[in-house]
């Protein structure tokens, strides 16, 4: 086994629960990982959603942006009761997820995953959605349940196309506040040798975090892909590694590069 990160301290900023998996890969490569978390899910209360789970027979596809989208939206289906067997005779619409780790979290309720995009962001999802269906998506009835302040591009433009999109926002992310304090000692007493970010989410809660550190600039960054770049840089954060593909595996194996291409 490839120690490649051996004496490397990273810092994983994911909420709690997301948190295992990626800390599990830079371990196994040797690292010491550190968790602060930037954002805390706090799922909405939502009539909005109850409605959409009712109607869930009506729509022709599901699509999940987060594997957080999908476990409050199947949960909630499934306390109302409103969850089919995965190989029954009334099974879900289609489901298109943004990615690999989206998809296992739907697979892990026992339902199958019709798409995932090459490209694992907004724009890998219209692109190929379009193409599932042949050119045309006008009519079609698409479940959009995803976080509060997420990007307006995907669920505008499947309108412009002609689809019907029912968009509910099921959780917002928060500032954790508690980890402000944390933040503070450990950039005294153990600073990384890397911060890691997996989404915008992460990148603008930890700069509200870290507004009473000094230099906070000069400590190294990992992103997982290009939309989380974009927000790091909006704040001034020193990017060194950028994943080739939007999943915390591709960007673990980024990092384990990094390190490895620098003098010992």
């Amino acid at each position: 086994m490839s120690l490649s990160l051996h004496h490397r301290t990273i810092l994983i900023t994911r909420a709690q629960g997301q948190a295992p998996v990626f800390q599990h890969l830079l371990e196994e490569a040797g690292a010491r990982v550190l968790h602060l978390p930037t954002i805390e899910i706090r799922p909405r209360p939502d009539q909005e959603l109850d409605h959409a789970v009712e109607a869930l027979k009506s729509c022709d596809w599901l699509m999940f942006t987060s594997a957080n989208a999908v476990e409050i939206f199947m949960d909630r289906a499934e306390a109302l009761g409103k969850l089919p067997a995965p190989k029954g005779d009334s099974p879900l619409p289609k489901i298109c997820t943004i990615g690999p780790a989206t998809a296992d979290k739907v697979k892990s309720y026992g339902y199958a995953v019709d798409l995932v995009p090459e490209l694992y962001q907004a724009e890998g999802i219209l692109k190929d959605f379009v193409d599932f269906n042949g050119g045309r998506i006008e009519g079609l009835r698409i479940l959009l349940p995803r976080a509060s302040r997420a990007r307006e591009l995907l669920p505008k433009t499947l309108r412009e196309q002609g689809a019907e999109v029912n968009l509910i926002e099921v959780y917002d992310t928060v500032v954790p506040m508690e980890s402000r304090a944390k933040l503070t000692q450990l950039f005294k007493s153990q600073p990384p040798d890397l911060i890691t970010f997996t989404s915008s989410s992460t990148v603008s809660n930890f700069a509200t975090l870290a507004e009473e550190v000094e230099d906070v600039r000069q400590f190294r960054c990992a992103v997982i892909g290009p939309i989380t770049a974009a927000t790091a840089r909006e704040h001034g954060l020193n990017i060194v590694v950028q994943a080739e593909r939007s999943s915390v595996p591709d960007l673990v194996r980024a990092i384990e590069r990094y390190f490895q291409q620098l003098p010992a």
